[in-house]
Protein backbone atom coordinates (compact mmCIF):
# COMPACT_ATOMS: atom_id res chain seq x y z
CA UNK A 1 0.00 0.00 0.00
CA UNK A 2 1.72 3.72 -0.95
CA UNK A 3 1.60 6.60 1.47
CA UNK A 4 -1.10 8.45 -0.37
CA UNK A 5 -3.40 5.00 0.12
CA UNK A 6 -2.72 4.29 3.57
CA UNK A 7 -3.10 8.47 4.71
CA UNK A 8 -6.47 8.27 2.50
CA UNK A 9 -7.83 5.05 4.81
CA UNK A 10 -6.77 7.08 7.79
CA UNK A 11 -8.15 10.07 6.46
CA UNK A 12 -11.79 8.24 6.23
CA UNK A 13 -11.76 7.31 9.58
CA UNK A 14 -11.07 10.17 11.27
CA UNK A 15 -14.08 11.77 9.42
CA UNK A 16 -16.05 8.71 10.02
CA UNK A 17 -15.19 9.29 13.48
CA UNK A 18 -15.77 12.89 13.65
CA UNK A 19 -19.86 12.22 12.05
CA UNK A 20 -20.98 10.23 15.09
CA UNK A 21 -23.20 12.27 17.13
CA UNK A 22 -24.58 11.76 20.49
CA UNK A 23 -28.28 12.83 21.75
CA UNK A 24 -29.46 12.80 25.24
CA UNK A 25 -32.45 13.92 26.04
CA UNK A 26 -33.63 15.31 29.57
CA UNK A 27 -37.46 15.47 30.99
CA UNK A 28 -38.66 17.02 34.08
CA UNK A 29 -40.40 19.32 35.97
CA UNK A 30 -39.37 23.49 35.88
CA UNK A 31 -36.21 24.90 38.32
CA UNK A 32 -35.20 21.09 38.64
CA UNK A 33 -31.60 21.85 37.24
CA UNK A 34 -31.80 20.77 33.59
CA UNK A 35 -30.60 23.26 31.86
CA UNK A 36 -27.04 23.84 34.99
CA UNK A 37 -26.84 20.11 34.40
CA UNK A 38 -26.71 20.58 30.67
CA UNK A 39 -23.77 23.25 31.13
CA UNK A 40 -22.59 20.96 33.82
CA UNK A 41 -22.12 17.97 31.43
CA UNK A 42 -20.57 19.35 28.62
CA UNK A 43 -18.59 22.06 30.46
CA UNK A 44 -19.63 24.75 28.46
CA UNK A 45 -22.24 27.74 28.69
CA UNK A 46 -25.02 26.30 26.60
CA UNK A 47 -27.75 26.97 28.39
CA UNK A 48 -29.05 30.15 30.64
CA UNK A 49 -29.42 28.83 33.83
CA UNK A 50 -32.08 29.85 36.72
CA UNK A 51 -34.24 30.94 34.42
CA UNK A 52 -38.20 29.11 35.31
CA UNK A 53 -40.67 29.06 32.64
CA UNK A 54 -43.96 26.98 33.41
CA UNK A 55 -44.93 26.89 29.84
CA UNK A 56 -42.07 25.55 27.11
CA UNK A 57 -43.42 26.13 23.96
CA UNK A 58 -40.96 23.72 22.16
CA UNK A 59 -38.13 21.66 22.84
CA UNK A 60 -34.57 23.16 23.22
CA UNK A 61 -31.44 21.69 21.49
CA UNK A 62 -27.95 22.41 22.69
CA UNK A 63 -25.40 21.16 20.65
CA UNK A 64 -21.32 20.75 21.80
CA UNK A 65 -19.11 18.89 19.89
CA UNK A 66 -21.10 16.23 18.56
CA UNK A 67 -23.58 15.83 21.57
CA UNK A 68 -26.80 17.47 21.01
CA UNK A 69 -28.59 17.86 24.98
CA UNK A 70 -32.03 18.59 24.45
CA UNK A 71 -34.55 19.86 27.05
CA UNK A 72 -37.76 18.67 26.95
CA UNK A 73 -41.21 20.48 27.02
CA UNK A 74 -43.93 19.01 30.08
CA UNK A 75 -45.54 15.25 29.04
CA UNK A 76 -49.23 14.88 28.45
CA UNK A 77 -50.11 18.28 29.41
CA UNK A 78 -52.81 20.20 27.56
CA UNK A 79 -50.26 21.80 24.87
CA UNK A 80 -48.86 18.12 24.02
CA UNK A 81 -50.76 15.47 24.47
CA UNK A 82 -49.41 11.95 25.17
CA UNK A 83 -50.72 10.66 22.22
CA UNK A 84 -48.19 12.42 19.93
CA UNK A 85 -45.54 13.58 22.27
CA UNK A 86 -42.89 10.81 21.36
CA UNK A 87 -43.50 11.76 17.19
CA UNK A 88 -43.73 15.58 17.93
CA UNK A 89 -40.44 15.57 19.91
CA UNK A 90 -38.65 12.97 18.21
CA UNK A 91 -38.24 11.03 21.64
CA UNK A 92 -37.39 7.40 19.95
CA UNK A 93 -34.39 8.99 18.24
CA UNK A 94 -32.22 9.51 20.91
CA UNK A 95 -29.48 7.28 22.20
CA UNK A 96 -30.82 7.34 25.70
CA UNK A 97 -33.07 9.85 28.37
CA UNK A 98 -32.33 11.70 31.32
CA UNK A 99 -35.42 12.06 34.04
CA UNK A 100 -34.09 14.90 35.90
CA UNK A 101 -35.95 15.58 39.55
CA UNK A 102 -35.26 17.67 42.81
CA UNK A 103 -37.65 17.18 45.12
CA UNK A 104 -40.88 14.63 44.63
CA UNK A 105 -41.67 12.47 41.77
CA UNK A 106 -44.30 13.90 39.51
CA UNK A 107 -46.69 11.40 37.61
CA UNK A 108 -45.86 13.20 33.75
CA UNK A 109 -42.52 12.32 34.43
CA UNK A 110 -43.70 8.54 35.82
CA UNK A 111 -46.03 8.77 32.07
CA UNK A 112 -43.12 9.44 29.90
CA UNK A 113 -40.52 6.99 31.38
CA UNK A 114 -42.77 4.28 30.81
CA UNK A 115 -43.66 5.40 27.35
CA UNK A 116 -40.21 5.45 26.31
CA UNK A 117 -39.32 2.45 28.31
CA UNK A 118 -41.64 0.30 26.62
CA UNK A 119 -40.50 1.15 23.74
CA UNK A 120 -37.04 0.04 24.51
CA UNK A 121 -35.33 3.11 25.11
CA UNK A 122 -33.09 3.86 28.17
CA UNK A 123 -34.07 6.37 30.95
CA UNK A 124 -31.43 7.36 33.60
CA UNK A 125 -32.75 8.78 36.75
CA UNK A 126 -31.02 12.12 37.91
CA UNK A 127 -31.67 13.47 41.68
CA UNK A 128 -30.42 16.89 41.17
CA UNK A 129 -29.69 19.11 43.72
CA UNK A 130 -28.21 17.38 46.28
CA UNK A 131 -26.82 19.76 48.29
CA UNK A 132 -30.48 19.98 49.24
CA UNK A 133 -31.21 17.02 50.79
CA UNK A 134 -31.24 17.25 53.83
CA UNK A 135 -33.64 16.36 56.71
CA UNK A 136 -33.14 17.07 60.85
CA UNK A 137 -32.05 13.66 62.82
CA UNK A 138 -31.52 11.69 59.29
CA UNK A 139 -28.29 10.47 57.68
CA UNK A 140 -27.56 11.49 54.38
CA UNK A 141 -27.53 7.82 53.25
CA UNK A 142 -31.12 7.35 54.47
CA UNK A 143 -32.57 10.15 52.59
CA UNK A 144 -31.07 8.74 49.67
CA UNK A 145 -32.35 5.38 49.85
CA UNK A 146 -35.65 6.96 50.60
CA UNK A 147 -35.36 8.46 47.47
CA UNK A 148 -35.14 5.80 45.46
CA UNK A 149 -37.75 3.87 47.41
CA UNK A 150 -39.71 7.02 46.09
CA UNK A 151 -39.22 6.44 42.56
CA UNK A 152 -39.33 2.23 42.98
CA UNK A 153 -42.71 3.16 44.15
CA UNK A 154 -43.68 5.79 41.60
CA UNK A 155 -43.04 3.69 38.61
CA UNK A 156 -43.49 0.11 39.78
CA UNK A 157 -39.89 -1.20 39.80
CA UNK A 158 -36.46 -0.08 41.65
CA UNK A 159 -33.87 1.39 39.03
CA UNK A 160 -30.47 3.03 40.17
CA UNK A 161 -30.88 6.75 41.33
CA UNK A 162 -27.73 9.06 39.90
CA UNK A 163 -27.34 12.38 43.03
CA UNK A 164 -25.73 15.33 41.77
CA UNK A 165 -25.31 18.84 42.45
CA UNK A 166 -24.36 21.34 40.06
CA UNK A 167 -23.34 23.82 42.28
CA UNK A 168 -20.91 21.52 44.13
CA UNK A 169 -19.61 19.67 40.89
CA UNK A 170 -20.61 16.34 43.20
CA UNK A 171 -22.15 13.14 40.94
CA UNK A 172 -21.30 14.09 37.65
CA UNK A 173 -18.49 11.73 37.55
CA UNK A 174 -20.51 8.89 38.17
CA UNK A 175 -23.38 10.23 36.24
CA UNK A 176 -20.86 10.97 33.05
CA UNK A 177 -19.51 7.48 32.91
CA UNK A 178 -23.17 5.78 34.01
CA UNK A 179 -24.14 7.44 30.31
CA UNK A 180 -20.88 5.87 28.70
CA UNK A 181 -22.15 2.54 30.09
CA UNK A 182 -25.23 3.02 27.98
CA UNK A 183 -23.86 3.42 24.45
CA UNK A 184 -22.56 1.65 21.67
CA UNK A 185 -18.59 1.73 21.56
CA UNK A 186 -18.46 4.31 19.00
CA UNK A 187 -20.61 6.83 20.80
CA UNK A 188 -18.98 6.18 23.66
CA UNK A 189 -15.45 7.89 21.93
CA UNK A 190 -17.76 10.18 21.44
CA UNK A 191 -18.95 10.74 24.82
CA UNK A 192 -15.55 11.09 26.21
CA UNK A 193 -14.80 14.00 23.46
CA UNK A 194 -17.48 15.67 24.20
CA UNK A 195 -18.07 15.73 27.80
CA UNK A 196 -16.48 17.20 30.79
CA UNK A 197 -13.77 15.43 33.15
CA UNK A 198 -15.30 15.53 36.52
CA UNK A 199 -12.23 12.63 37.32
CA UNK A 200 -8.62 11.89 36.53
CA UNK A 201 -9.86 8.34 35.19
CA UNK A 202 -12.31 10.42 32.53
CA UNK A 203 -9.22 12.56 31.67
CA UNK A 204 -7.21 9.68 31.09
CA UNK A 205 -9.64 8.48 28.82
CA UNK A 206 -9.68 11.68 27.02
CA UNK A 207 -6.02 11.38 26.75
CA UNK A 208 -5.74 8.20 25.04
CA UNK A 209 -8.06 8.86 22.47
CA UNK A 210 -5.93 12.00 21.63
CA UNK A 211 -3.22 9.78 21.40
CA UNK A 212 -4.37 7.82 18.74
CA UNK A 213 -5.67 10.71 16.79
CA UNK A 214 -2.15 12.70 17.29
CA UNK A 215 -1.28 8.88 15.82
CA UNK A 216 -3.87 9.23 12.71
CA UNK A 217 -2.84 12.96 11.77
CA UNK A 218 0.46 12.69 11.60
CA UNK A 219 0.43 10.18 9.30
CA UNK A 220 -1.54 12.06 7.20
CA UNK A 221 0.16 15.44 7.26
CA UNK A 222 3.55 13.55 6.49
CA UNK A 223 2.14 11.33 3.71
CA UNK A 224 0.29 13.86 2.10
CA UNK A 225 2.41 16.46 2.52
CA UNK A 226 2.30 20.12 0.70
CA UNK A 227 4.09 22.77 2.83
CA UNK A 228 7.84 22.94 2.73
CA UNK A 229 8.59 23.76 6.59
CA UNK A 230 11.33 26.19 6.52
CA UNK A 231 14.76 24.80 7.71
CA UNK A 232 13.70 21.33 7.91
CA UNK A 233 13.85 18.72 4.87
CA UNK A 234 10.53 18.11 4.54
CA UNK A 235 6.83 19.04 3.75
CA UNK A 236 3.22 18.42 5.72
CA UNK A 237 -0.16 18.99 5.11
CA UNK A 238 -0.55 21.80 7.61
CA UNK A 239 -4.28 22.17 7.87
CA UNK A 240 -4.11 18.88 9.44
CA UNK A 241 -1.81 19.64 12.08
CA UNK A 242 -4.49 22.41 12.52
CA UNK A 243 -7.36 20.26 12.59
CA UNK A 244 -5.73 17.90 15.14
CA UNK A 245 -5.02 20.97 17.39
CA UNK A 246 -8.51 21.84 17.62
CA UNK A 247 -9.75 18.37 17.98
CA UNK A 248 -7.42 18.16 21.45
CA UNK A 249 -8.45 21.68 22.58
CA UNK A 250 -12.17 20.78 21.47
CA UNK A 251 -11.43 17.00 23.34
CA UNK A 252 -10.30 19.10 26.78
CA UNK A 253 -12.58 22.08 27.01
CA UNK A 254 -9.80 24.47 26.34
CA UNK A 255 -11.93 27.35 23.79
CA UNK A 256 -11.33 30.23 24.04
CA UNK A 257 -14.27 31.18 25.72
CA UNK A 258 -13.69 28.66 28.76
CA UNK A 259 -9.66 29.58 28.41
CA UNK A 260 -10.95 33.27 29.83
CA UNK A 261 -12.88 32.18 32.62
CA UNK A 262 -11.99 32.82 35.78
CA UNK A 263 -10.63 28.98 36.64
CA UNK A 264 -7.50 29.61 34.27
CA UNK A 265 -6.95 32.77 35.45
CA UNK A 266 -4.33 31.42 38.10
CA UNK A 267 -0.67 32.92 37.47
CA UNK A 268 0.61 29.00 37.99
CA UNK A 269 -1.44 28.29 34.99
CA UNK A 270 -0.15 31.27 32.63
CA UNK A 271 2.55 29.41 30.57
CA UNK A 272 0.31 26.44 29.92
CA UNK A 273 -2.34 29.01 28.93
CA UNK A 274 -0.03 30.89 26.43
CA UNK A 275 1.16 27.90 24.56
CA UNK A 276 -2.00 26.49 24.02
CA UNK A 277 -3.27 29.22 22.36
CA UNK A 278 0.16 29.96 21.17
CA UNK A 279 0.73 26.83 19.02
CA UNK A 280 -2.76 26.73 17.80
CA UNK A 281 -2.08 29.20 15.26
CA UNK A 282 -0.25 28.12 11.60
CA UNK A 283 2.92 30.20 12.97
CA UNK A 284 2.70 28.03 15.93
CA UNK A 285 2.47 24.89 14.52
CA UNK A 286 5.49 25.39 12.43
CA UNK A 287 7.19 27.17 14.99
CA UNK A 288 7.17 24.24 17.11
CA UNK A 289 7.70 21.34 14.18
CA UNK A 290 10.99 23.70 14.00
CA UNK A 291 11.65 23.27 17.28
CA UNK A 292 10.89 19.39 17.32
CA UNK A 293 12.83 18.52 14.55
CA UNK A 294 16.14 18.01 16.73
CA UNK A 295 14.38 16.17 19.49
CA UNK A 296 12.79 13.06 17.54
CA UNK A 297 14.35 9.75 19.48
CA UNK A 298 14.72 6.32 17.30
CA UNK A 299 11.35 4.67 18.39
CA UNK A 300 10.22 1.22 17.26
CA UNK A 301 8.64 1.85 13.95
CA UNK A 302 6.68 -1.27 14.30
CA UNK A 303 4.39 -0.54 17.14
CA UNK A 304 2.63 2.37 14.41
CA UNK A 305 2.76 -0.02 11.13
CA UNK A 306 -1.27 -1.49 12.18
CA UNK A 307 -2.10 2.26 12.41
CA UNK A 308 -0.45 3.80 10.07
CA UNK A 309 1.30 1.33 7.76
CA UNK A 310 5.58 0.85 7.44
CA UNK A 311 6.70 3.20 5.02
CA UNK A 312 4.78 6.31 6.62
CA UNK A 313 5.53 4.71 10.24
CA UNK A 314 9.69 4.84 9.31
CA UNK A 315 9.29 8.34 7.84
CA UNK A 316 11.01 11.41 9.32
CA UNK A 317 8.19 13.42 8.53
CA UNK A 318 5.80 10.85 10.49
CA UNK A 319 7.91 11.08 13.53
CA UNK A 320 8.45 14.67 13.93
CA UNK A 321 4.54 15.51 13.41
CA UNK A 322 4.11 12.88 15.91
CA UNK A 323 6.23 14.55 18.36
CA UNK A 324 4.40 17.49 17.74
CA UNK A 325 1.41 16.65 18.10
CA UNK A 326 2.71 14.80 21.38
CA UNK A 327 3.79 17.88 22.46
CA UNK A 328 0.67 19.92 22.23
CA UNK A 329 -1.67 17.37 23.64
CA UNK A 330 0.76 16.98 26.58
CA UNK A 331 0.47 20.88 27.55
CA UNK A 332 -3.35 20.65 26.97
CA UNK A 333 -3.75 17.54 29.90
CA UNK A 334 -2.04 19.15 31.66
CA UNK A 335 -3.77 22.26 31.87
CA UNK A 336 -6.48 20.40 32.29
CA UNK A 337 -5.55 18.15 35.13
CA UNK A 338 -4.29 21.25 36.93
CA UNK A 339 -7.52 22.97 36.58
CA UNK A 340 -9.48 19.37 37.32
CA UNK A 341 -7.11 18.65 40.64
CA UNK A 342 -8.01 22.21 42.06
CA UNK A 343 -11.28 21.86 41.53
CA UNK A 344 -11.71 18.76 43.17
CA UNK A 345 -9.61 19.46 46.25
CA UNK A 346 -12.18 22.99 46.48
CA UNK A 347 -14.96 20.70 46.49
Amino acid sequence: MSMSEAAERIRERMLADDSVRVSVALFGQPGCGKSSLINRLTGQQLAAEGVHNDVTTERRDFEWNGLVLVDLPGYDTAMFPADDYLARFGVLDFDLLLCVFDGKFHQADTGLFHAVTRRGKVCLFVRNKHDTLWQDGQELAELEREVADSVAAQVGERHPVHFTSCRLNSGLGELEQAIKAQLEPAKQERWVRAAKAYTQEFLLEKKSLCEQRVTWSAAVAAASGTIPVPGINFAIDLPVLLSLFRFIRDTYGLTDKSLATREFAVPALAPLVNSVVRYASSEGVTLLLKESSGMVIAEQVAKFVPLVGTVIAASLGFAITRKVGNIYLNDCHRLAEAVLKSQIRAA
